[in-house]
């Protein structure tokens, strides 16, 4: 993982002022953002990793963060040192077993 940050995707900064009435423009940024979500979920990961490695760094607790989280207190280790959970290790897999030429 690099040391910044990704930048939030473009398609999203603009999201707000499509809700005016219907353009072919709206309909084209529309169809960009539905499929940059891959992009802002991996955006959103990375952030809530460094987000959560922050606040255990800062002396809050596993314990403490889990409620808040809404997951274990060993999901919270798991969410602060980048590990994927189980339905994201399997379309991790899945994804590189459609790559892979026949």
């Amino acid at each position: 993982m690099s040391d910044l940050p990704p930048k939030l995707p473009e398609p999203f900064a603009a999201l707000v002022d499509l809700t005016a009435e219907p353009t072919t423009d709206q309909a084209r940024r529309l169809t960009l953002a539905l499929k940059a979500v891959p992009e802002l979920q991996r955006w959103l990961r990375v952030q809530r990793q460094l987000t959560t490695r922050g606040l255990l760094d800062a002396e809050h607790t596993r314990k403490e963060l889990a409620p808040i989280l809404e997951c274990s207190e060993q999901r919270v280790s798991d969410i602060a040192s980048g590990h994927l959970n189980k339905a994201a290790l399997a379309r991790r897999a899945r994804k590189q077993t459609e790559a892979e030429p026949s």
